[in-house]
C-alpha cells in the first residue's frame, strides 16, 4: 500500500513505529467524545496491530507535509455490517476546523473508488456530532440509517460512487 498525498497532508500506511504518536487519539476525552469514550491503550494498540496484518483493512497516519507533523489517523475497514467498507477518522484537536478531515476523507474516497473499486462506502458517526455529520454531507454522503451504539444514536452515512458523486 502506497502513501496518499493531498494538498497539505500525506497519508502514510500505518506501521508499529507510529503507535506512540497514536496514543493521544485513544486517550483524549475530547477526541473520543463521540467514539465511545477513552480506550485503554493496550486494547487500541492490539486493534492497530490487527489492522496492519489484515488484508482487508487500510489504516493510515495523517501527517502535514511541512513540517512532517502527525495530526491524526484515518482508515478504510469493514463496517459493523460486513457488506460495507467504512471510512473512519480521528484528528488531534489542535488540527480541527482547518479542513484537514475534509481533505483526507476526500482522498480516501478517491482511494476507495480507484484502488479498491468499491461501489459505495459508509461512515458512521454519532448523530450528536454535528461537525462530523456536516463534513460527511458536504462531501456527498447521504444519511442512510441510524442505530444505537455506545448508548448513543449513530447515523450511518453512505457515499454511492455509482450515483455520480463528484470527487
Amino acid at each position: 500500500m502506497n502513501a496518499i498525498i493531498t494538498e497539505r497532508c500525506t497519508l502514510f500506511p500505518l506501521a508499529e513505529t507510529d503507535f506512540n504518536e497514536l496514543v493521544p487519539l485513544f486517550t483524549n476525552a475530547e477526541v473520543r467524545k463521540y467514539l465511545g469514550g477513552v480506550r485503554p491503550v493496550e486494547d487500541s494498540l492490539k486493534g492497530l496491530r490487527f489492522s496492519i496484518a489484515a488484508t482487508n483493512e487500510y489504516p493510515f497516519v495523517v501527517r502535514l507535509h511541512n513540517p512532517n507533523t502527525f495530526i491524526g489517523y484515518i482508515s478504510v475497514t469493514p463496517h459493523h455490517n460486513p457488506a460495507d467498507m467504512e471510512i473512519s477518522y480521528m484528528l488531534l484537536p489542535d488540527y480541527w476546523g482547518n479542513g484537514y478531515a475534509r481533505e483526507t476523507v476526500k482522498a480516501l474516497l478517491i482511494f476507495c473508488k480507484q484502488e479498491l473499486n468499491l461501489s459505495r462506502v459508509v461512515s458512521e458517526t454519532q448523530t450528536a456530532n454535528i461537525r462530523s455529520c456536516r463534513l460527511l454531507e458536504t462531501l456527498g454522503y447521504r444519511p442512510e440509517s441510524s442505530i444505537e451504539r455506545f448508548n448513543e444514536k449513530q447515523t450511518i452515512y453512505a457515499y454511492d460512487f455509482t450515483s455520480g458523486g463528484s470527487l
